[in-house]
């Protein structure tokens, strides 16, 4: 009954703030949208993208229509040049909600008025019904991260000048496209220095039925989006914001939400009331993490435009005094890319962040929690088998002693550092065959055993065999390296003979 009332009240609010957007102005359908520009690309022309038409709207505004291979067709994408010109620029992706479109912010938020007087080139891109997400529909794969996170950068990369270190680029928007925001800065935390969400769901295990309205609106099937809340549950915890809180550490988190009804009014709005609701959980959990953020609950407020203008001009400004903010986020990612400690949750099997890739093989989706990495080493929790890509923290031609202790056993060997200074590590989490491929009430209980189980991998400088040394300096005829060179630097000191051992020889793949 109270699924029920909420899908009711959701689709009712859809339909009221569709109905004001085509009231107020041009709400075309996809088709409509980009019907001028003739049949879809094919062949080869669908394998990257590029953009299909632009136009000059203002002296600041431009429209671009880019073919996108993530989505499978053209999607619309508006530019607002700095207001203040410089040779670079940092740059806000400002992402709409559910029931609008890429010319929403411009047409109705105020956006190019509002950053008349700031120094960022703001990039607004379509969203489709707003889910934010990867999504099926019927026989197509809608994936709106890679659209957002990975061909939108190479389109400014590619036309505008931008300021690319992780300060300079902030994320923001309103309802579901701040959820989007929030969602994406936790994904790449070492990608963003900034996050804003104006009356925005962040928990969607709170708020499953409102996800599924809006993915059902751009086609998808109920309960499509990121499976069953319980049996898949992991899924959902992949794409919260909340359950990946502990990602956004270092970030500067800004959100609001209204209170859900006007001074003098009785009605109120529920939408926003819940939202607001969910604001105070999240906050209360950045508290607990210890994470530093601004939260504004405001006294007053609806799930409309009249709100979210008035959330952007609060966040600019808020901007415009921490502008040295951008120093402070360039300290702690030098801090890591030089081996400092860092810990990242996700629920993606292949991941990069802060220059260390991984992959886990897996049968089922799981969070995994790789903590405490640095240079000394990291953990993984979960089940499967995993390959760990260092970044060049290392020497050149180095060995190193590795250990790694975990469910599978313990294991010892060296590795030599590659031509970067890069280490590469495989072997096994958590038993996987315990994990079933085909799942049902016999086998349910199998589907999170061993998710919690960790694995650790340590990293130590391997001992110097002198007798080694002296003899490759005998045979090379090569002069005292503590004349010539540190003697802490081996760089073609040793003489590998054997086979190295790795973890890859017990691995699973």
């Amino acid at each position: 009954m109270r699924r029920s009332l909420i899908i009711a009240m959701g689709a009712r609010a859809i339909r009221t703030l569709t109905a004001a957007r085509s009231h107020r102005g041009r709400y075309p359908a996809r088709d409509q949208t980009t019907s001028f520009l003739g049949p879809e690309p094919r062949g080869k022309d669908a394998r990257t993208w590029h953009i299909r038409d632009k136009r000059k709207l203002s002296p600041r505004l431009r429209e671009f229509f880019l073919f996108s291979p993530a989505l499978g067709r053209t999607v619309g994408v508006r530019v607002l040049l700095p207001g203040i010109p410089a040779e670079v620029s940092p740059v806000i992706h400002l992402f709409h909600g559910g029931g609008d479109d890429f010319r929403s912010w411009t047409d109705f938020g105020s956006a190019e008025e509002l950053t008349l007087d700031s120094p960022y080139l703001v990039v607004m891109p379509d969203g489709g019904a707003g889910t934010y997400s990867r999504l099926a529909v019927g026989s197509e794969v809608h994936d709106w991260p890679r659209f957002h996170t990975e061909e939108i950068p190479a389109f400014l990369k590619a036309n505008f000048s931008v300021d690319w270190t992780p300060g300079s680029q902030l994320l923001a928007g309103l309802s579901m496209g701040g959820y989007g925001a929030m969602k994406y800065a936790a994904w790449h935390p070492d990608r963003y220095g900034s996050a804003a969400a104006f009356s925005s769901p962040l928990d969607p295990l709170s708020t499953v039925p409102a996800f599924d309205i809006i993915a059902m609106r751009e086609g998808a099937r109920s309960l499509s989006l990121f499976g069953d809340p319980g049996l898949d549950r992991s899924e959902w915890l992949a794409n919260s914001p909340y359950a990946l809180a502990e990602n956004l550490r270092g970030l500067d988190l800004w959100f609001s939400a209204g209170s859900g009804s006007l001074e003098g009014a009785k009605d109120r709005d529920l939408l926003e009331t819940m939202i607001s609701s969910q604001g105070e959980r999240f906050s209360a959990r950045l508290n607990s993490l210890g994470i530093r953020h601004s939260w504004f609950p405001r006294t007053s407020g609806l799930h409309n435009w009249t709100s979210w203008e008035r959330e952007l001009a609060a966040w600019l400004k808020t901007l415009a005094k921490r502008r040295n903010y951008a120093s402070s986020d360039r300290g702690r990612t030098d801090r890591v890319a030089d081996g400092g400690e860092f810990t990242f949750l996700t629920g993606h099997a292949l991941f990069d962040i802060h220059g260390w890739r991984v992959e886990i093989s897996r049968r089922r989706a799981q969070v995994v929690r790789f903590d405490a990495v640095s240079a000394a080493g990291f953990s993984l929790s979960g089940t499967g088998s995993f390959r760990v890509r260092t970044p060049g923290l290392f020497d050149p031609g180095r060995r190193y002693d590795i250990s790694v202790s975990g469910p599978s056993g313990d294991n010892a060997y060296q590795q030599k550092a590659d031509k970067k200074g890069r280490l590469t590590f495989t072997g096994r989490l958590a038993a996987a065959m315990h994990d079933p491929i085909i799942p049902g009430k016999r086998t349910a209980h199998f589907t999170s055993r061993g998710q919690d189980e960790v694995t650790t991998v340590r990293i130590s400088s391997a001992p110097v065999d002198a007798a080694a040394v002296e003899t490759q300096r005998s045979t090379a005829d090569v002069p005292d390296p503590a004349q010539t060179e540190s003697a802490d630097d081996p760089v073609g000191v040793y003489i590998e003979s054997g086979r190295e051992s790795s973890a890859a020889d017990s691995s699973e793949r």
